[in-house]
């Protein structure tokens, strides 16, 4: 699977745009972009946040399973010293196998939950860049089209401009 290159902050902060005849502010594009930049920074930071604790989460996750599968073969070991000691001792070790794989149930539940909450806010962030990118791209359309007539009234206007000769002036002169 090829993911994407993204964009660093760098690239943003650095970005130059081609200066044309009647175009953008630089400054303004410059703060514009700073401005982008330090908010792709932030999410990219949240988003990195988000991951650590998505990776201590699952990890705590595995660690409670281990400690159930733990559990699970202590319990079967009490249970068969139970069996061979008394019958109370089997009624006992089975209880507590259940008493402890409900709380290892529960834990691994409540980890998950935890965990399916941290991807559902690292995918709203995703959608909220991509929303951002969407209204960047939009308002800079708008602006491009609200430019054109102007562009296309000044190449009418060059266009129709008689342009002088240096040579036939010259040859006025003496």
């Amino acid at each position: 699977m090829n993911e994407p290159r993204r964009l660093t902050v760098l690239e943003i902060e650095t970005k130059k745009f081609r200066k044309r005849l009647r175009g953008y502010d630089p400054a303004a594009v410059d703060a514009f972009l700073q401005e982008v930049a330090a908010h792709y920074e932030e999410v990219i930071t949240e988003n990195h946040r988000m991951r650590e604790e998505l990776i201590g989460l699952r990890q705590e996750a595995d660690r409670y399973k281990a400690m159930e599968d733990a559990l699970k073969e202590s319990l079967v070991l009490a249970q068969r010293s139970a069996d061979e000691t008394r019958s109370n001792a089997h009624k006992e070790a089975e209880l507590i196998l259940r008493e402890a794989q409900l709380k290892a149930e529960q834990i691994v539940r409540e980890a998950e939950e935890r965990a399916r909450r941290l991807l559902a806010e690292t995918e709203s962030i995703e959608a909220r860049k991509r929303a951002a990118v969407m209204e960047l791209r939009a308002l800079l359309l708008t602006h491009l089209q609200a430019l054109e007539p102007q562009a296309q009234e000044l190449l009418h206007a060059l266009a129709a401009t008689p342009a002088t000769e240096p040579a036939a002036e010259n040859r006025a002169e003496t």
